[in-house]
């Protein structure tokens, strides 16, 4: 038997033997019924009328606000219990007026000249009211194209593109606040995964040496082969899950309109995956080494807590990169391995990471998997015969064949 039939057997094998019980199952049912309950039930116990408050600045708001009361008009039509919201207008003589009363809360957003809005802040922290007020200004410059016997490519050009342009308090303009939520969702969403299959790859180990399966296994196969098919079985397994529960809140989010989504740019979002591959894939071999230094399931977290402990830093870290991505500190970690996975997508999204730097990235982090692979490995070898006691890393080192 080859080497990689050996993993690709053992691959299988976890994702088979995993997929199938009651714990995984209940788990992504759970986890998928929860999030669509946390992301609905609040837009059902919110379905009572409300008045938006709007600040206006300039001329020309007063027909979006107007065609935006007739887009929540047209929402409820087909549902007479229920009452359309509405808007309330407050006009105000200057900008720095409007950004007071916007920053105070009493107004939600501010239409200025009806060619921008203003908002306090964009994306996980924005309003819903922006995608209403993009609907209302695009019907009304719609209704101005067709008065005016305007050619099909000006309405086309309407139809493609959001009419409002959107800053905040900030400064920022619409894409680069969008960028910012994109990478500060991505950053989150790896600190969980690393953690949260990190542990499942952890435990896995640590559960099948102590139940003395691995005796069995290691009569046909090299350790290697273990430890490889075992990372990557749950490592796909973990991440299907995971990628099922992200696109069910996001559908959820998509159709309640609960929260203002960024619109997502393909190239941020493949760096983002990219990088999601490379941080797990770190990650989630130390977590399989240091499982087989734990003799039983209560040992296992001691023996991780180097590893979420780097991970907890590395998290921390690129909350410092949002800030100033163009630091000397952002640019070091960008080629540490451990934290490179947190650090660049977030450097990238901002614009602040050049093509030599992120192809450097790369191929440092991916000559450190396959280092860390070999180690790991031998850590691996040394540590899954060891039942009954915690083994010391030193020991596990010189312990392996």
């Amino acid at each position: 038997m080859t080497g990689w039939n050996g993993m690709w057997l053992v691959t299988k094998r976890e994702i088979r033997e995993r997929a199938r019980t009651k714990g995984f199952l209940i788990s992504s049912i759970l986890t998928v019924v929860l999030i669509t309950a946390a992301i609905v039930l609040p837009t059902v116990a919110g379905d009572a009328a409300e008045t938006h408050r709007i600040g206006s600045l300039g001329a020309g708001n007063e027909a979006i606000v107007t065609a935006a009361a007739e887009v929540a008009e047209a929402e409820v039509a087909d549902q007479p219990a229920e009452e359309a919201d509405g808007f309330e207008i407050f006009n105000f003589s200057s900008r720095e007026e409007a950004a007071l009363a916007l920053q105070a809360g009493e107004v939600e957003v501010v239409l200025i000249d009806g060619e921008s809005v203003l908002v306090a802040t964009e994306g996980f922290g924005g309003t819903p009211l922006v995608g209403t007020l993009q609907q209302a200004a695009g019907a009304v410059r719609l209704q101005e194209l067709v008065a005016s016997n305007e050619e099909a490519a000006s309405v086309i050009d309407v139809l493609s593109r959001d009419p409002l342009a959107v800053t905040t308090l900030a400064g920022e303009d619409s894409a680069a606040a969008e960028r910012g939520t994109i990478a500060y969702g991505g950053l989150i969403l790896m600190y969980i995964a690393v953690l949260s299959y990190g542990n499942a790859a952890l435990t896995g180990v640590t559960e099948e040496k102590n139940n003395r399966v691995v005796e069995v296994l290691l009569a046909t196969l090299k350790p290697w082969q273990l430890l490889g098919g075992k990372v990557l079985g749950i490592g796909l397994l973990g991440l299907a899950q995971f990628a099922a529960t992200v696109i069910v809140a996001f559908v959820a989010l998509r159709a309640t309109n609960a929260l203002e989504l960024p619109d997502l740019d393909a190239s941020i979002v493949g760096v983002l995956v990219l990088w999601f591959v490379l941080g797990f894939s770190i990650f989630s071999v130390l977590y399989a080494a240091a499982g087989a230094l734990a003799s039983r399931p209560e040992e296992a977290q001691s023996a991780s807590l180097p590893m979420t402990m780097i991970a907890v830093l590395a998290f921390f870290l690129s909350f410092g990169v949002l800030s100033n991505p163009d630091s000397t500190l952002s640019r070091i970690v960008t080629f540490i391995p451990f934290t490179a996975p947190f650090v660049v997508p977030v450097r990238n999204a901002l614009g602040a990471l050049t093509l030599v730097e992120h192809v450097l990235a790369v191929i440092v982090t991916v000559l450190a998997i396959i280092l860390l692979i070999r180690v790991a490995a031998r850590i691996y070898s040394g540590g899954l015969l060891s039942i009954g006691r915690r083994v010391k890393l030193r020991e596990a080192w010189r312990g392996t064949n």
